[in-house]
């Protein structure tokens, strides 16, 4: 898997798009990215992010960041990880959590499930190559932030940023451990200069080995084997560019899978440690549906709009992924028909 970022070096001109779209008419195109100016001279960094698995629990991480400016620019890579809160939902005593493991030769993150099941196989090690800071916090809820109201711990979800951005060291827990840390990578690239991070999440804590000796020859191997399938899926026949076009939609489809989890009777309700739902959604658009549990990997067509059901677009995306993951699209295809007939007010009618 791969992707693409092209991540502006001047600030992010959020306020100039909303400003200036909202000053103009239905009669004037909208104002764009480009049209801002931010990517003049090309003062833009390339940053693509590649996954490829060694095993099964086995995933490997790399991060190739390149200067396309003219002089040279500063940048901070964070790659993330973090559990999911689900403590939150009224267990929090199987809190899981993330520790830093030692030193050297890298820096290495312990990922351990708690409770008393815990067992060496709920552990996973995130191995981050070189020397970053680790950054630990809480995956919670900024409540202060948010709703006005005490936090229910010291570190919160965006104490990264602010430990980042805004030099709040306090923000960050300096025992390093808690339930979301980020390995925190500064670097200066000259014009045209290109730094490779790599980073390696495994159910092995290669103790006494190194966790990156067979990492590129493990990447080449993944990379060879998707252009042997890809070669039998997209017809020869086509110019390279074409087929170019075609694999990039195939990873467009293939990114659009996602965990779809929606419980309306949890949804009504709220979470305990959290203020309540407003009274509103209880008469909202499918509050009637009570018994409704969702908990799915899904090919999610319009993510901003969850939780709702395009039963329209997710049809048309059975087509494509049928050709790159039969089982997946009749599965896909089957619930998503349950759906329409059982919920049709959930999904979109044009069907």
């Amino acid at each position: 898997m791969k992707y693409l970022y092209k991540y502006p070096q001047a600030e992010f001109p959020y306020a100039k798009l909303v400003e200036e779209n909202r000053r103009r008419d239905k009669h004037q195109p909208e104002f764009e990215l480009l049209d801002t100016g931010v990517f003049d001279e090309d003062r833009y960094f390339d940053v693509f992010v590649e996954y490829a698995k060694a095993d099964v629990e086995d995933m490997l991480i790399k991060i190739t960041v390149t200067n396309r400016g003219p002089e040279a620019a500063n940048l901070r890579v964070l790659p993330t990880t973090w559990f999911r809160n689900t403590w939150s939902w009224g267990n929090r005593a199987r809190r899981p959590k993330l520790h830093k493991a030692r030193p050297a030769p890298n820096r290495v993150i312990e990922l351990n499930l708690a409770g008393p099941s815990q067992t060496q196989s709920d552990a996973r090690w995130l191995h981050c190559e070189g020397s970053p800071d680790l950054i630990f916090t809480e995956n919670e809820t900024n409540a202060r932030r948010l709703f006005g109201m005490e936090n229910l711990t010291r570190f919160v979800k965006d104490g990264i940023n602010d430990h980042v951005v805004h030099g709040a060291r306090e923000a960050a827990n300096p025992e390093h451990f808690g339930s979301k840390a980020a390995a925190h990578y500064k670097m200066s690239l000259e014009s045209g200069e290109t730094v490779v991070i790599r980073l390696r999440l495994a159910d092995c804590d290669f103790k006494g080995k190194n966790a990156f000796g067979d990492f590129d020859k493990t990447f080449a191997l993944r990379q060879r084997e998707a252009d042997e399938f890809y070669a039998t899926v997209i017809p020869q026949d086509l110019s390279a560019d074409a087929q170019n076009v075609m694999r990039q939609g195939f990873a467009g489809m293939l990114w659009s899978k996602q965990f779809y989890h929606y419980v309306v009777k949890d949804w009504l309700q709220g979470d305990p440690d959290n203020p309540r739902p407003p009274q509103e959604r209880r008469n909202g658009r499918n509050h009637q549906w009570t018994h409704l549990y969702n908990a799915d990997v899904i090919s999610m067509p319009d993510k901003w709009e969850y939780p709702w059901y395009a039963a329209w677009d997710l049809a048309f995306h059975c087509i494509p992924l049928a050709l790159v993951d039969a089982d997946f699209a009749k599965e896909t295809a089957h619930s998503d028909a349950s759906r329409v007939v059982h919920a049709p007010q959930w999904a979109d009618t044009r069907l």
